[in-house]
């Protein structure tokens, strides 16, 4: 687009917001001077128990530790997540979400590692249950260099199964299966049932029989750990995670130390939703969710090969219970935000069959959490107008780049903008990214890091 070219756009697109800002102002109700303010939600009606709930929930359906942010180095700027998820009750299976943005190069990096029982993940052992000891979550083993395999080449003309075969790489007892191919004679998928042991370098795989030519694969070596002692796990946890990009085979490694300042951010104020069409105990018909808004990070992010030292506040997810709706994928988009007066926010909406959908330059209604510095918490309406620039993937799946946010009861106006596009983790499909947020909250200027979160199907 060239430098005019940029600097075109973005005049432009402060100018919608400008004017989507000011017909907002024009129609919505307001907290200014003589309006009524929003009431807090009391400690008392939060359902979260911390640190035990900071643990493994062992019958919940879904559970996940969900970190993301803002990091630093210097003048550089990244964004990240690292993500260890369990769907015990939908499947049995678990994978990680590892990704890293470099904002200044407008690069992504990212990758989704799946993890099936029994031997390479255990639903009951995966995280530590007990909160009487030491906290930790692992998927995959960072000293085992064998955690999945990925088809390359789906190859041609396989009536069965071909044989699998791992080799090198100084291990032991790693055993893949091919699924069979589908009618087309194309190899889709390979399930890694063991890892083995000792694989202190990246094996080789090779396939054979099956009828077909042309298919290969790779091995994959990702990780997800996280650990803290007990007592006060939401303290110097120590975050690491390892992927290959999907696209590039680029390493990318993660060795953070999160600490969270001050008091947990409990979702909607309560920290439970019901999710109706489930049954069962309260963790089969309960959503449960609370984030660590303020943890101190620090660390390195190791980029091909080159380490940077890091520095941020970062922002931990810790959602258990049920996750579906009548059975079905829950869908939403949802904008995260620590703002430089102490206030973080996290915006959503679910489309459902009262509410539709987020649409281009369509104000629709959503919800906040908006929690001040001491801890003062609130759940109140909000609105989402997505407008300005959109973003399209390969596979044809278009996400909001550019989100205007109003929550009434606070004067607050706020648009929260993709750092750079092309943010997606492809396997879902969703749009995981990096952002920032600024506009006024009670009227005044403010400014600071976000959050931008969406899925499209």
């Amino acid at each position: 687009m060239g430098v005019l070219g940029f600097m075109a756009s973005r005049f432009l697109s402060e100018s919608v917001s400008a004017a989507l800002a000011a017909a907002v102002r024009e129609t919505a109700p307001s907290s200014a001077p003589g309006g009524t303010p929003p009431v807090p939600i009391p400690p008392s009606r939060s359902v979260i128990d911390l640190p035990a709930d900071h643990y493994l929930h062992r019958t919940a359906p879904t559970e996940w530790w969900w970190n993301i942010g803002t990091l630093r180095c210097g003048a550089r700027t990244f964004g990240f997540e690292i993500n260890a998820a369990s769907f015990e009750g939908q499947g049995g299976f678990a994978f990680t979400q590892v990704m890293l943005t470099d904002v200044d190069n407008n690069r992504h990096f990212q990758r989704t590692t799946p993890f099936l029982p029994p031997l390479m993940f255990d639903g009951n052992n995966w995280a530590e249950h007990d909160p009487t000891k030491d906290w930790s979550v692992r998927l995959g083993d960072p000293n085992n260099a064998l955690s999945a395999i990925e088809v390359v080449d789906p190859g041609s003309g396989y009536t069965s199964a071909p044989t699998v075969e791992i080799s090198g790489g100084g291990g032991v007892l790693a055993l893949a299966l091919a699924v069979k191919p589908g009618s087309d004679g194309t190899l889709k998928t390979i399930v890694l049932v063991s890892g083995g042991l000792g694989f202190t370098s990246v094996p080789t795989v090779t396939i054979s029989g099956g009828g077909g030519t042309g298919a290969t694969a790779r091995a994959v070596y990702s990780y997800v750990t996280m650990n803290a002692v007990w007592g006060d796990p939401m303290k110097n946890m120590a975050v690491k995670a390892r992927f290959p990009d999907e696209q590039t085979q680029t390493e990318v490694q993660f060795d953070l130390t999160l600490s969270q300042q001050g008091p947990p951010f409990i979702v909607n104020g309560t920290g439970v939703n019901p999710v109706p069409g489930t049954s069962g105990g309260h963790l089969q018909t309960n959503n449960y969710y609370y984030s660590l808004t303020r943890l101190q990070a620090s660390g390195t992010v190791t980029l091909a090969g080159e380490s940077f030292a890091v520095t941020g506040v970062t922002w931990m997810d810790h959602e258990y219970g049920a996750f579906t709706q009548n059975g079905h994928s829950v869908k939403w988009i949802l904008q995260d935000m620590q703002l430089n007066n102490g206030v973080c926010i996290s915006n959503f909406t679910i489309p459902d069959g009262k509410t539709p959908p987020p649409t281009l330059n369509q104000r629709g209604p959503s919800h906040a959490t908006v929690q001040r510095a001491d801890g003062t918490t609130y759940y109140v309406d909000s609105f989402i107008t997505p407008f300005g620039r959109t973003w399209t993937s390969p596979e044809g799946d278009t996400y909001f780049m550019e989100l205007l946010v109003e929550i009434p009861s606070f004067d607050a106006t706020l648009t929260v903008t993709s750092r750079i596009d092309a943010q997606e983790f492809r396997g879902g499909p969703v749009y995981e990214g990096v952002a920032d947020a600024k506009g006024t909250f009670e009227g005044i200027p403010v400014s600071g890091d976000a959050w931008n979160e969406q899925t499209s199907r």
